[in-house]
């Protein structure tokens, strides 16, 4: 049986590229829960306002990135056939896909208004509640891929 080297390092960089995506993602809504937010709650200092609309803007393209290399690499894996086919793989990833399409709802359409109001009124409650779902919610799609790849079809 003959390895094609090239296919298997062309697959070994869109699953790098993916997992890289997706710590980008974690970090990011960890770094807004943890340190910005809290920050910009204090005191709305206007320097941290546009770091924080450029971190939910990298979120946005960081995600959107992760879940076309997601895509591309179930083609160069099982197949988007397998996704139809059922079993604990296909469940995982029509999980992860909603996931993932949710943190970029939350992003875009929760925290960035949400930021915008910290920086106008001061209230952070509300883009704390959305920084916190979305870290937690990265958390969790982190757990359901790490047992994507042991999973049975």
């Amino acid at each position: 049986m003959r390895v094609d080297v090239g296919s298997l390092i062309i697959t070994w960089l869109i699953r790098y590229g993916h997992v890289l995506g997706g710590g980008v993602w974690v970090g990011g809504y960890a770094l807004l829960a943890i340190v910005l937010i809290p920050a910009m709650a204090k005191q709305a200092h206007h320097t941290l306002v546009p770091v924080a609309l450029t971190t939910i803007r990298l979120l946005t393209y960081t995600g959107t990135a992760t879940i076309v290399l997601g895509l591309v690499l179930i083609t160069r894996t099982r197949g988007l056939a397998a996704l139809s086919r059922g079993g604990e793989w296909g469940g995982i990833m029509w999980v992860g896909i909603a996931m993932a399409v949710a943190l970029l709802g939350i992003g875009d359409g929760g925290l960035r208004p949400a930021l915008r109001q910290l920086a106008e009124t001061g209230e952070s409650r509300r883009a704390r509640r959305w920084a916190w779902l979305g870290l937690l919610l990265t958390i969790l799609a982190i757990g359901f891929m790490t047992r994507a790849l042991y999973a049975g079809s």
